[in-house]
């Protein structure tokens, strides 16, 4: 009989650790079988000297005892929503830009992988690329100091083969989710409606009161409003409302969401500001600084108005206490209950960088920290402000510093009324399947089902918010993922303009039970390039299990789906879905493996 992959001896030979930093750092190295199978790779750095250091860079090299010719595939795990979804390339057409913040997994041959990943992202961010025949695991030291006589640990690092990449992901979400705390996710089955995809940052009282009473006719099952970006007079100050949009306040629309036993949810921007904000002006220090000693501003002009975006500096005890006080006033004070924050990448260094090319570097109030660090006190206060009760949604994230904090993720950029988004969202969303349930909840985005004719001049005025067309079947396609991935349902049209088979679809995804786990069995054929998405989804809720068929080909397609109990093939024209329901005995993980392509 041949041995299973999974038998091979876990070895893992001439492990380097190489610190950069201004004066010689030591370091130390500890690898150990955990019960789950996996090697972990325990890493310490110490400044055994006199005098502190400062650490410019981390690299580890772990070389694979096996041949790892230029045809193998590599897959590089999502690790920020809507930048770095999934990724799957050979060894030979990698790019500098090839890399990952989660893991990295090669594909030997049929049924052999190998992977490395990791599991905290304390202090550092880890990027894993794969080069020379080696994983290698980097960080940006970012200026980390250690004082005379500190050790401190890198981020926690394990390594597997194995003969089963399904079971490996499950284990790796299971590994994450043990090492950050997290035993139990709160429940997050809301349906409802929410203001951005139509309206963007332009909208009413009467727009939403509108929509609650369409949304009411339609859905009286829908239990969640939630106001997305825009209600604030200047981003950084949440505490003031615009006149012209809420004459009212949010109080008085919470009110009324409360009044009819729905979940009143609120958007804000948690690590920006506006150099034109109150809280700017009376306190420049609670902002992130550059090289030079100036205020680190973003021009970006939008249809309506220029912003001046510039970033929150959670080193600094006032900036935390200024956020947790508007925190405190929405949910005391307004009474939100669920709390969606936004653009959190741009609470790392990484994410200001990208967008501000003259930073060379960043001058924090500590600067001691690491803008990781940075990054976890003010998700700390964040979380503590709002409450264990209350939910909280991270957006726009490079995942791993938010895990432990929230209780769900968007995990997919932000949807657009238009077909090309789809495939795309179905891959960013997927990519993260062994997270969601386990980690955080996931969040595919809301739902969008218009197109031109069912808009009038309230309709957002960016570009990839209006004047589009989408057919029903494409329509439908993304009505379909969403009762297959995700536990929140927000649609987000205008209901008084949408044509009534457009509204069915909502009514569609609101009555169809949500998922307790999905999974794309194709997971190792696509994720080639973001409109590269799956074709074959399986998910289950309790005994109840289902497939989802995803043609997001222009032209007809066949599957062979023979083992889910169904006549083959199954034809698909173009831009077609179709959700089977099984009617077998299989549990849900028989079946994954089953039908898993390898």
């Amino acid at each position: 009989m041949a041995i299973s992959y999974a038998g091979v001896p876990q070895t893992w030979k001439n492990i380097k650790v190489n610190v950069k930093a201004n004066q010689p750092v030591e370091t130390t190295q500890k690898l150990s079988e955990q019960l789950d199978g996996f090697q972990r790779l325990v890493i310490t750095i110490s400044n055994k000297g006199k005098e502190s250091l400062t650490i410019e860079k981390i690299m580890v090299s772990i070389p694979l005892e096996e041949k790892v010719t230029d045809n193998l595939d590599i897959i590089y795990g999502s690790s920020c929503m809507g930048q770095t979804p999934l990724l799957r390339q050979n060894v030979a057409t990698q790019t500098k830009k090839t890399s990952s913040k989660m893991y990295e997994m090669v594909r030997l041959s049929e049924n052999k992988y190998v992977f490395a990943g990791t599991l905290s992202w304390r202090i550092f961010l880890p990027n894993f690329i794969f080069k020379e025949n080696a994983f290698e695991i980097w960080s940006n030291g970012e200026g980390k100091q250690l004082k005379p006589g500190q050790t401190i640990e890198y981020e926690q690092i394990v390594l597997k083969r194995t003969n089963n990449w399904f079971d490996l992901l499950n284990q790796f979400g299971a590994a994450i989710a043990e090492e950050n705390k997290i035993t139990k996710l709160k429940s997050a089955d809301y349906k409802g409606w929410a203001t951005w995809d139509y309206y963007g940052r332009v909208f009413s009282s009467k727009d939403i009161y509108g929509n609650m009473d369409a949304l009411n006719k339609l859905a009286p099952e829908a239990n969640m409003i939630q106001i997305d970006g825009g209600w604030w007079t200047e981003r950084g100050d949440y505490k003031t409302l615009r006149p012209d949009l809420l004459p009212g306040g949010l109080k008085e629309i919470v009110s009324r969401i409360t009044s009819e036993g729905k979940t009143p949810g609120l958007h804000f921007d948690g690590f920006r500001g506006d150099a034109n904000s109150n809280i700017y002006k009376t306190h420049p220090e609670y902002f992130l600084h550059d090289q030079d000693g100036k205020l680190i501003v973003e021009v970006n002009s939008k249809s309506e108005r220029v912003m001046k975006y510039i970033y929150f500096d959670y080193s600094h005890p006032g900036a935390r206490a200024h956020i947790a006080d508007c925190i405190r006033n929405m949910k005391n004070n307004w009474g939100i209950r669920y709390f969606k924050i936004d653009f959190m990448r741009y609470g790392l260094e990484d994410g200001v960088k990208d967008r501000n090319k003259n930073v060379k570097s960043i001058k924090a109030y500590d600067s001691t920290l690491t803008s990781v660090e940075r990054f976890r006190l003010g998700m700390k206060t964040m979380r503590e402000a709002m409450g264990s009760d209350a939910y909280f949604l991270g957006c726009s994230a490079v995942f791993g510093p938010c895990i432990g904090f929230v209780d769900g993720m968007r995990t997919g950029g932000d949807i657009n009324p238009f077909y090309d988004a789809f495939p795309e969202r179905c891959l960013a969303n997927l990519g993260n399947f062994y997270l969601s349930g386990k980690v955080f909840n996931g969040d595919a985005d809301y739902l969008v089902f218009r197109e031109a004719i069912d808009e009038d001049k309230t309709v957002s005025q960016e570009d990839v918010k209006h004047g589009h067309s989408m057919t029903l079947n494409e329509a439908q396609m993304w009505a379909d993922f969403n009762k297959l991935y995700g536990t929140a349902r927000l649609h987000s049209d205008n209901l008084m303009t949408l044509r009534p088979e457009r509204k069915a679809l909502i009514k569609e995804v609101f009555e169809f039970p949500a998922m307790e786990k999905t999974v794309p069995l194709d997971f190792w054929n696509h994720a080639t390039k973001k409109q590269d998405g799956f074709e074959l989804i399986l998910a289950h809720k309790g005994k109840d299990i289902y497939l989802g068929v995803f043609n997001w080909n222009d032209s007809p397609k066949d599957y062979n789906v023979g083992g889910f109990g169904e006549s083959n093939p199954i034809r698909l024209e173009g831009r077609h879905s179709k959700i089977l329901k099984y009617g077998g005995n299989e549990s849900f993980e028989n079946l994954c493996q089953k039908l898993k392509s390898n």
